[in-house]
């Protein structure tokens, strides 16, 4: 029937029902979302129950008891049928409005003025709101600026003189509509005005900033060189041999290989050769870069070139044969560097003992060496 009188702002009313057709358990899917066991009436065997039996949320239903295939289970969903209420003008007082309820959309546009607002100081229109929620007017600027009077009124053209600051020249165009305006910069910049760690390490010079890098004097990044050392490789031969080859030919042991790291590298060579040989014959040494004889004297006549040698001055006397070379080979493949030797025909030449090698005090045993290192350009 009708309602008497005013007619509730709220009624409950059945929207729809569901028969479950599959009974056995506690577990049911309704056919309509809702909120709270209030949401539904169910009936279990045509005998409604409690909704403190069965927990509702969603779609799911779950009944405290479970159910047997001989039960029957029907649910009728009830709704809310709301009223509307068109409350009395200036009825709705502060008190009925929840905290923060108002939102954005609510507010008509302009509807807001700075008199609603809770800022402090005065609004006015030399003053602005600053983000701690107060009026002020903008600082001065202390460092160096353009100032603009207004004393230019020519039609599309700028409004205003432009007034150069310290260090600062500015050159006016002339081209009607928008004026094109240069400004110039001259001088050194304060540092105060830069803030602590804000200068990119790649603002300091050309080239390219890394961990490999260091800033040199003329400004400009580059990987530190001068010399450096990349590698020493060095061989040593202790023990003896000779020969009576009158032809250059390798001294057994006296090598070492090394590969450079970059083809501007230099290659520095230091050998220490000690020799033994006949009494006022001659013998030699030289420098090999792989089949390339290397630091050996000029050409001249039938003369031996070589690197290193001399004649024996005396019986049981030893020589020792030094050799040092800054050789540029230009290349990164591997590289052996090594001696050879020759002597005059009719004697012999000893390495690391004198001629004699009698059992004495007086008979040296010595030791050779050659060592590359590789100098980084």
């Amino acid at each position: 029937m009708a309602y008497v009188g005013n007619i509730p702002a709220e009624a409950y009313i059945s929207l729809s029902s569901q028969t479950f057709t599959t009974i056995n358990g506690t577990g049911y899917t309704l056919s309509s979302s809702v909120t709270n066991p209030e949401d539904i009436a169910l009936f279990l065997n045509d005998v409604r129950q409690k909704p403190s039996t069965y927990t509702a949320t969603g779609t799911t239903l779950t009944m405290g008891t479970a159910t047997t295939t001989s039960d029957t289970l029907y649910c009728v969903f009830l709704g809310k049928g709301i009223q509307t209420v068109n409350p009395p003008a200036a009825s709705v007082g502060t008190s009925q409005i929840a905290d923060l309820a108002v939102t954005n959309p609510k507010i008509a546009n302009d509807a807001v003025g700075v008199d609603e607002l809770s800022a402090t100081g005065t609004a006015s229109s030399s003053t602005y709101l600053r983000g701690d929620n107060s009026w002020s007017s903008i600082a001065a600027d202390t460092n160096d600026k353009v100032s603009v009077s207004a004393n230019d009124t020519t039609p599309s053209y700028l409004n205003g003189k432009l007034v150069a600051g310290t260090n600062i020249t500015l050159t006016e165009g002339n081209d009607g509509g928008d004026e094109t305006l240069t400004a110039a910069f001259s001088g050194n910049l304060n540092t105060s005005v830069l803030n602590a760690g804000t200068l990119d390490t790649a603002r300091l010079g050309s080239g390219t900033a890394s961990a490999t890098t260091f800033l040199r004097g003329d400004q400009a990044w580059a990987e530190a060189g001068g010399g450096k050392i990349g590698q020493v490789i060095q061989t040593v031969k202790t023990d003896h041999t000779s020969t009576t080859s009158t032809s250059y030919a390798d001294i057994s042991g006296m090598s070492v290989d090394i590969t450079p790291s970059s083809a501007t590298s230099k290659i520095l060579v230091l050998a220490n050769v000690n020799t033994g040989q006949t009494l006022n014959y001659s013998s030699a040494v030289q420098l090999m870069r792989d089949t390339t004889a290397i630091f050996i004297g000029d050409a001249s006549s039938s003369r031996t070139r070589g690197s290193a040698g001399g004649i024996s001055p005396k019986a049981r006397g030893s020589q020792q044969r030094n050799i040092q070379y800054l050789d540029s080979p230009s290349s990164t493949s591997a590289l052996t560097y090594k001696l050879q030797w020759l002597v005059e025909s009719g004697s012999t030449v000893y390495l690391n003992r004198d001629e004699g090698n009698a059992d004495a005090v007086y008979s040296i045993m010595c030791a050779s060496s050659i060592t590359v290192m590789e100098v980084l350009a």
